[in-house]
Parts: structure tokens; C-alpha cells; sequence
């Protein structure tokens, strides 16, 4: 299975580091799809 992979650059200066870094894309969504679920735990709990 080939996996696709993209790189995200940063928007701002690191001075000394880097300043893009190369991400699979199942890896992006799952840290999405996590983010997603957080957001909705705190939307239900403070209701």
C-alpha cells in the first residue's frame, strides 16, 4: 500500500529550525478526526 504524504510549511520564522515538515496524510487525518472529537467532548459537557 503506497501511502501519500504532504508537506506543511510554516507561516512564520524559526530562526535556526525548520521551517516545513513532511506529514502522511492518513497521519494529518487522524490528528484532524482527534481534534474534531475534543472539540465536540467540550461542546457537549458544557452544554
Amino acid at each position: 500500500m503506497t501511502t501519500s504524504s504532504m508537506t506543511l510549511t510554516a507561516a512564520n520564522d524559526n530562526p535556526g529550525g525548520t521551517t516545513s515538515v513532511e506529514v502522511q496524510l492518513s497521519s494529518f487525518v487522524t490528528i484532524i478526526a482527534k481534534a474534531y472529537v475534543a472539540e465536540a467532548r467540550k461542546k457537549v459537557h458544557s452544554a
